[in-house]
Parts: C-alpha cells; structure tokens; sequence
C-alpha cells in the first residue's frame, strides 16, 4: 500500500512522552493497546493540504539558522540508503497486471547495478523474481553475478510479502519452504532478512517462527504501539524467542523521490536523517527508497556522489542492502528486548470480502489434510507426488499476500483470486482422492453391506459427526442400520432422502457419530440395508412442541419465532452461559471502506488501533430478534437435535441453524444472511454471564490474552472465562472477534464496502471498481460454535475444540475387500494433551515429517509420540526441514521436552509397512 513520507507528520511534531530506555536488555512488554494516542498519518485525496503544508514548513525549519536540522553530526554518521521496490502482488491489478508493470523495474536495477559499481538493489517475493528469471533469462547470469557481489539481496524469500495473522500458521510455513527452496535451489541463496514492509500487523509467534525458518532479522513498519519505539531492537516471543526487529518509522519509501536540483536534495537527505534521530539506537541509520511498484531512480546516483563529495556534508551517504546495516547493529552492545503484540492496522479488513477468509481456511486444511494421506500413502508404499502438492499450495500462498488475504482489492482482481482457489481446490480434492482411494484398498473391509471409512486427520483420538450419501437400486430397501468396526450397532439419523415410487429408498444421506477415531487414523463402520421400516425417530422431522433442544451436556432454549438462543443452561457444571438474547446478529451502519471501520482509509497508518468497540445499541443498529417470519422447525433424533428458522432482517434475509449432537461438548451453528445495503456490517452477539472475565484468543501456533474491548484478528477460537468456568466461541474463517468490557463475545461476520477513496498510484487508476466488495444480493453462509466449559482455557483443551470444529472427519465409501490393515488403525499417539500435532507430510528422500507444538504454554518434559509403524530414525529439523540433531527413540516411540508454545519439527525414517499382516 503506498505510503510517502512527504504525506505523514513530521516525527518532530509529534506530541512528547517518555520513551523506551536505551541499553537496557531487559524486556519491556509492549502492551499496544492501552490508552496511546494514536496519529493518523495519511487520507489520500482528502488531506493532501496538510502534508503539503508541513513539507514547505520542514523545509522552511531546515533552512532556519539554529534549526534542529542545522545542528552539526558526528563525521562518522553514515546513512544505509537502501533502493528497493514494493511490488504489491496483485490489489488494483492482477498477477499478471503486476508483473508487466513490475518486471521492467528489475531491468532498470540491473542497469544501474552495471553502470553504477557502488550501487546496490534489495528485491523480495519469488512470485515476483521468479517470471523475471523465467522471461528475462538472458540476465540470469549478471543477476547471479551481482547476487554473488552482494550488491544485490534478495529478501524475505517466501512467495509474497503475506500476511502473517489472519492465516494459519501452517500456511506460514508452506510461505516459507516454498519461497527459501526456490531461492535455495534456483539462485543458490540462503534468505535471511525478514521483510514485511507493508504487512498489517504481526502476532508474538514470529520471533520463533523466523529463528526456525533460518532468519535472522525481522523488518516491518506496521503495529507498533505508539511512535517512540527505537528502530532497531530485539523482539521477543511468547516462548522466549528473540530476533532482532528493525522498525521504519519513516516507512519504506522515506527516501524515494528527493528533487533533482543538488542543493535541495541535500536539505531533502538531511531532513529525513535527522527525523530519524529520536529512534536510532547508533550513529547509523537507516532509509528505504522505493514505493509500490516503483521504478528505481536513474537519477540519484549522480546526486548521491555529489553530496558525498560536500565537505560540509552532515553524513555519508552508503549504498546498502539489509544485511550491510544489520552487520553494523549487531556489533551494538545491550539491545533493548522489547515484547508484545504488534496488531493491529485495518480492522475491517477482518470481514471484508468474509468469503477470501474462508476460502482461506477451507485449502488450509484441504491441503493439510492431502500431505496426511500422502504421508501414509507413502509409508503403504505409494509414492506420493510432492510437485502436484505443490502446485496446488501456490495459488493459496499467492492469495495470502497482504492485500489480497485482507479482501481490499479491485472487483477484477477479486474474480482472479476466486478462480485461483477454486483451481487449488480442484487439486487438493484431487490429492485427497486419489491418496485415499490407495490407503482404502489397503484396509480390509470385508463384510456385510456397504463399508464406509472414517478419517481423522487430527492428532487424538477423537468422537465427532460424519455424514455420508447412499444409493440403493436394489428394489425393496425401506431402511438401514449402522454397526461400528466390531459389528456394534451404531445410532443414525436421515437427513434427506429420495424413495422410488414404491416407497424404497433411492438415496439417503445419512449423519451419525464416528466415536473415538484413531489420531491420523480410521474406522470402518458399515450401512446394512433393511427390508423393513425401521423405528420412525430415524427420519428427524416434526412440528416443535417446545422450544428445547439438549443433548448430554447442554440444554438450549430458543425464540421460534426470532432465532435467538433464550438461554444455555451447562448440565454438567450447572450454570446459565448466557446473561442475554444470544446468536443474534446485529447489522449497523458503517461508513468505513474495505480497510477500516467506521471512517476511510489512512494509507499510513503504523500505530496499533485501539479503538472500543461496544454492543450496537437498539435505535443505532438492526437486530435479527427485531423480525419474525412463521415459527421456526426443531428436529430431533437420537444422533441430533437442531433449530432452523429463516426471516427478513431489514430489507434482507436471515436464516440460523443451531444443532446439538449426541456426546458432543459443542453447539454447531450455521447462519446465512442475504444483504442489500451498502455501507453495514454484519456481528453475531453473545452475551454471556461471565464477569470480568479473561478474554485469550488463539493465535498461529499459540494463544495470547488480549484486551476486552478491541477487535482482533483470531485463529480458530477466542475464550473467556474466569477461575471457575468459561465459554469458548470457535468460527470457521471469521477472523474479527473482540469480547466487550461487559462479557458479550461478538463475531464479525460480513461488511459491505468498496475501496473507498484511494489516490491513484501504485497501479490503482481512474474507473477501477470494487463494488463487488458490497456483497449485495447473494446468500453468504458462516460457521461458528460455542462450546462452554469448566475451569480456564488451559483445562478444556480449547485448542482441540477449535481444530475440531475446523478440521472435519473425512468419511468415503468403499468397496468390501482384503487387506493387511485391519478396520481400525491409527498412525500416532501423543501422550500430552498440550502437545499438538499440526502437521504430517512427505518429507525428501522417502521421509516422513511431523510438527508439533506446545499449546497451552506449560513447560512439559517426557512427551512421548508413539508410532504404530516401525521407526528407524527421528532428527529434530527447522522449518525448512534441514536435519538437526537426532532425538531419543525407545520401542518406535519419539521421546522429547517442550517449552512454553514451543515449535518442534522431526523428521522421521518410517520402515515400509508390511505387505501382509495385521
């Protein structure tokens, strides 16, 4: 997103107030949402004056005799300039509009690396280098060259510059391997610059993230809490991690564009060295000189030697990559350790164009369920296809670029990425198929009726729903039953049917509970057609005759009429969850565009927002209890019972579906809503009897406590609880959440807008739409649960709730036949609850990797990952999956210690499954 310092108010301006401490190593927790003031920088087109405006005054002040830029500098000042270009990936344009006005900047760096033998150039992003490489590869070889001067670097090395907290975290990681092995194997360079220039925030995961990924520096310019944080500092982790983090407080453009005429370029250099002042930590700074999509400047070479060569000259002008200034900072002694959470900038992009997070979501784990099943198909001795693997993560790590993963976008562009995700879609269902159909034929599944095979792709042994469809064309059929592995009799229920004009059965999709399915693993379960009609209860219709729904754990009063939950009364712990009117969703106005709330665009924000956020008010906002259509339907049966109702919300549609399941501690909600307005956004509302309570959210590979009040962008789940009990609100891609100060957990489900006002640059031109972004005239439908609990988060496992409701059971039909597996098998078993299984895939050279992490942040020692496959060897590796050192194994059993949201990721050599047995 453009950004130019000519546009933000000068850091001289800025209101006074204490700053951070120099030289001191102890950690300072950065806790950016208190009450700090924030300073908007930068509304394009709407405050052009005012920029204007303190430019000709900093230039005035530096003119002035006695002015703080007259002051005189130490000679051993040097400035790090370091030229660069943003290229965005796609937002206004397409992938490919981005490549042809971004491709030819390349060809100007290489030009001025030729002609100019000081000049040095930093690119980033593999989607950007890599069509150069492919298209220009007549410059291979003085790329290469330069790369191997080190006058050329290349940064960040993952596909994009992506977004790092609406995400999953192992979508992070997929970033990371497939950008650093590019770059590994094509350029023969080991990437180690972070660089996140203009990403909307980061969560206190990275600092690990980044260790084990290989990097050693981490540069942004978003986030920070208030704008007195030192440049150049070490940030720590929720686990200890640290990584030295350089802050741009001048932005990543602070540089570009200085005049032409050699005695105003040197006011323009000095200016800016000494707005950086109040920041640096050393005689050194450091300065950027590209915007979006920009073209390196031809002309400031010249000017540079020129102002070198001054005697006067205040500093020296370097030439710079990352690496150079980060050579200098590492030689400072005592950096300050600084903590915390640096989010967030652009609420709104949190649901706009709610549709991109979930599609988001859904490949994540399509995808992660296709390395699973090709580990184990590897393992049975089918050789998995890791190109293919591949090639279906590209779109979906492409799509995670900042821009694009937070929705704001042009309408042509929003149809290129849908298409991209539905091709990456096409691939994934294609792994998945093709990987388990060669896992099935290995399973014997003979016996009686049709076999249905029910996968769990997590890392426990877990109870949850499956639904399956059936056929029947043998005449006769009137029902069916279900038995388990062992020939029990399994519960079932029909969800719909069709029936021959005789009355049998067609077809029937039919839902039951899959109980205790092996970690990694399968069941076998068998649907037996019966000739004769079975007991009534299977076919979950009727009228309600009242307004109650339960299972064992929870019982759920509702409106008929309206849809609202009533009350939620926990069996077990005997409480009332609910302190109001819950599942109610709200619909207010909002005059924000796709990046905020409430109010337009400013392009240069960097101050982490911490604005409340309270419950809309009745007069202020719609609310779905406010209407009623007909009453709405109850369907019981011994595996669910369910509420639907279906009414207008305003001019609009809305419709709820809340079911409860036999044995499940959790209550599934489905709600579509059809908008016609522009300028609303969508919340569902809880209200909950929770006081003063903890409001801790899950972030990639962690959970973070974080202030009641403020919306923030959350992985799986958000909980809030007290000493005694909590409830936990999971969803399904809706990454806004926030808990008030009053208890209600509120879930941001949808916003209509557009991009607003937007000064054209960085490819947005005159007549680009984004009018799809209202979302008008079209059902979107979301997923979201509530599971309430005893004890804290760290007790209910809320992490396992949230994977769950995330990460269904896979279920497919099969053929009855032979095999060495037996009909129920699982690969692992974890001891510790806290120690998560996030991952499983093929690793290089026939090997198997597994990633782990520690999800509650309790230390634990002896975690034991016991496999049911022969074990020849495990090596700890880093996340790009380089074999570290070996770790102890006793009876194919991987013995390890874990700290505090600690990563951990193993590579293991499995000997081949055997052919025939049990």
């Amino acid at each position: 997103m453009r950004s130019n310092a000519l546009d933000s108010r000068p850091l001289w301006m800025e209101e006074s107030g204490p700053r951070f401490g120099l030289g001191s190593s102890d950690p300072v927790e950065l806790n950016s949402h208190q009450a700090i003031q924030s300073h908007h920088l930068m509304k394009p087109l709407k405050t052009v004056l005012r920029p204007f405006a303190n430019w000709i005054l900093l230039h005035l002040l530096v003119a002035l005799p006695g002015s703080i830029f007259a002051q005189s500098h130490a000679p051993k000042s040097t400035l790090f300039y370091i030229p660069h270009t943003h290229w965005e990936g796609a937002v206004f344009k397409t992938r490919e509009g981005y490549l042809e006005m971004g491709l030819p900047n390349i060809l100007t760096a290489l030009r001025l690396l030729k002609t100019y033998p000081n000049y040095k150039f930093t690119l980033d992003q593999v989607a950007y280098i890599k069509p150069f490489l492919e298209r220009y590869p007549e410059e291979e070889t003085s790329f290469r060259k330069f790369i191997a001067e080190g006058r050329l670097e290349i940064v960040g090395g993952m596909d994009v510059m992506p977004d790092d907290v609406k995400p999953g975290g192992e979508l992070f990681v997929r970033q990371v391997q497939y950008g650093k092995q590019y770059c590994r194997d094509k350029l023969g360079v080991e990437v180690t610059v972070g660089w996140f220039l203009d990403t909307f925030g980061h969560h206190p995961q990275m600092p690990q993230l980044l260790r084990l990924a290989g990097y050693k520096s981490f540069w942004f310019c978003r986030g920070v809490p208030h704008n007195r944080l030192p440049s150049e500092f070490h940030w720590q982790g929720i686990d200890g991690t640290e990584i030295p983090a350089f802050w741009l407080p001048g932005f990543y453009g602070l540089f570009y564009g200085p005049p032409r005429e050699p005695a105003k370029f040197t006011k323009f250099f000095q200016s800016r060295f000494d707005s950086l002042t109040p920041h640096a930590q050393g005689a050194e700074r450091v300065g950027l000189a590209g915007v979006d999509v920009s073209e390196p400047e031809v002309y400031v070479p010249p000017l540079i030697e020129q102002f070198n060569r001054l005697p006067e000259a205040p500093f020296a002008i370097r030439y710079a990559v990352p690496t150079d200034f980060e050579t200098v900072v590492a030689k400072r002694p005592h950096p300050q350790v600084i903590s915390g959470d640096f989010n967030h900038i652009f609420q709104g992009a949190y649901s706009s164009r709610i549709e991109l997070k979930q599609w988001t979501r859904n490949l994540e784990h399509l995808l992660l369920t296709a390395e699973k099943l090709s580990a184990l198909a590897d393992w049975l001795g089918t050789s998995s296809d890791n190109e293919m693997i591949w090639r279906a993560w590209e779109p979906v790590l492409f799509n995670q670029t900042h821009d694009l993963a937070s929705g704001v976008m042009t309408d042509l562009v929003y149809e290129d990425t849908v298409r991209s995700y539905e091709f990456a879609k096409r691939l994934a269902d294609e792994l998945i198929e093709s990987r388990w159909e060669s896992i099935a034929a290995r399973i014997d599944t003979r016996g009686e009726g049709v076999p249905v095979l029910v996968f769990n792709p997590l890392g426990w042994p877990r109870t949850d729903i499956a639904e399956v469809e059936l056929g029947f064309a043998q005449p006769g059929v009137q029902d069916l039953d279900l038995a388990d592995a062992d020939g029990k009799p399994v519960a079932v229920q029909l969800l719909d049917a069709d029936h021959y004009q005789d009355g049998g059965l067609k077809r029937a999709r039919i839902i039951f509970v899959a109980r205790d399915v092996p970690s990694v693993g399968y069941s076998t379960y068998r649907v037996l057609p019966r000739g004769e009609a079975g007991d009534a209860k299977k076919i979950a219709v009727g009228e309600p005759t009242n307004n109650v729904i339960e299972n064992e754990h929870y019982r759920l009063t509702v409106n008929l009429a309206t849809g609202e939950a009533t009350g939620l009364f926990d069996k077990q712990d005997r409480w009332e969850v609910l302190a109001g009117p819950a599942n109610v969703v709200s619909r207010e106005q909002d005059k924000g565009d796709l990046w905020e709330l409430y109010r337009g665009l400013d392009g240069a924000s960097f101050i982490a927002m911490t604005n409340q956020q309270s419950v809309p008010q009745p007069g202020q906002a719609h609310f779905s209890n406010q209407y009623s259509g007909t009453n709405g339907t109850i369907r019981r049966g011994p595996v669910f019972s369910e509420f639907t109702v279906s009414h207008p919300l305003t001019n609009g549609g809305f419709s709820t579906r809340v079911r409860l399941s036999a044995g499940i501690r959790r209550i599934d909600i489905e709600t579509r809503l059809v908008n016609h307005e522009k300028y609303v956004r969508y919340q569902a509302l809880f209200p909950t009897s929770i006081h003063n309570g903890r409001n801790v959210q899950e972030i990639p590979f962690g959970a973070l406590e974080r202030p009641a009040g403020i919306e923030f962008p959350a992985q799986t789940w958000v909980d809030y609880h007290d000493e005694r009990r909590g409830v936990a609100l999971l969803n399904f891609g809706l990454p806004g959440n926030l808990v008030t100060t009053d208890g209600t957990l509120m879930l941001s489900l949808m916003r209509s807008h557009n991009l607003g006002h937007y000064g054209y640059g960085g490819g947005y031109e005159p007549g680009m739409s984004s009018d799809t972004g209202f979302e008008r005239d079209r059902p979107l439908t979301f997923h979201y649960a509530l599971v309430p609990h005893t004890g804290d988060w760290r007790q209910a496992a809320v992490w396992r709730h949230g994977m769950e409701f995330n990460q269904p059971l896979v279920v497919r039909k099969t053929t009855p036949h032979d095999g060495p597996l037996p009909k129920r098998w699982g690969l692992l078993d974890i001891s510790h609850t806290n120690a998560v299984l996030t991952a499983l895939k093929p690793g290089r050279d026939r090997t198997t990797v597994v990633r782990i992490c520690e999800a509650a942040g309790q230390a634990v020692s002896g975690v034991k990952i016991r496999f049911n496959a022969r074990l020849a060897s495990a090596r700890e590796t880093n996340l790009m999956e380089d074999s570290g050192r070996p770790l102890r194994i006793h009876d194919d059993t991987v013995l390890l210690d874990l700290h505090p949201y600690e990563i951990k990721t193993i590579k293991l050599q499995l000997r081949p499954a055997k052919k025939n047995a049990h």
